[in-house]
């Protein structure tokens, strides 16, 4: 896990809806700074939290207080599955993205500045060649119950989306060209399974499928 604060960050601005929260039913964030800074920004005047409204009501704080008590243990989860996957996907051929491999670019950078009990985090990615087979492998993964196809993170079941048709759909062809976006690329986040083993069998499974019928599927 990145703690950006132990790495001289004077400011951390937090999303709470993904991995903090961790359940799918919340939209916050969090900034975190010295204590100057946050009262400048609840400033009853002039404070830009107080002027744009960004209060957070106290059922829902207190709901991601709740599942905050289990944020380490269950970012080991995340984070111990995707790097499970990761290499699992490798071996098998495709060309996969997570920092936790070997093969990364930057490995050995970002494992310098992460705690090393908690790992690389749950977020991967799996070209997967084109979009009508990305589009057709997560449909039957939906489909097998293995997680939802979703454009969030860090829910308890894993998520998976084109990022180049979702998330990222407003850049452009050729800047996504440029960057890597490939139309076949998946991204992963990836839930606490339990058994991750059984996990990627079942998405094997799905994949064979697809590959069986040679055409996306409609449910």
């Amino acid at each position: 896990m990145l703690q950006p604060a132990i790495h001289g960050a004077d400011v951390v601005v937090h999303s709470l809806t993904k991995f903090i929260n961790g359940s799918s039913d919340t939209v916050a964030g969090a900034v975190c700074a010295p204590a100057e800074f946050i009262d400048d920004l609840k400033d009853v005047n002039s404070g830009l939290a107080m002027l744009l409204g960004q209060t957070l009501d106290s059922l829902r704080a207190a709901s991601i207080l709740k599942n905050l008590k289990t944020l380490p243990i269950r970012m080991q989860k995340h984070s111990e599955n995707a790097y499970y996957l990761a290499e699992q996907f490798e071996k098998a051929g495709y060309n996969v993205t997570y920092p936790g491999l070997k093969s990364h670019l930057q490995h050995d950078l970002i494992s310098n500045y992460l705690t090393d009990v908690i790992g690389y985090g749950g977020i991967m990615t799996v070209d997967f060649g084109s979009l009508d087979n990305a589009n057709a492998i997560m449909e039957m993964m939906q489909h097998q119950n293995i997680g939802y196809l979703a454009v969030s993170l860090g829910f308890y079941k894993t998520l998976f989306s084109a990022s180049g048709t979702s998330t990222s759909s407003e850049i452009s062809e050729d800047e996504q060209k440029e960057m890597g976006l490939s139309e076949g690329l998946v991204r992963f986040s990836v839930g606490l399974d339990y058994d991750i083993k059984q996990t990627f069998e079942q998405i094997q499974k799905a994949i064979e499928l697809v590959e069986q019928h040679k055409q996306p599927f409609s449910f």
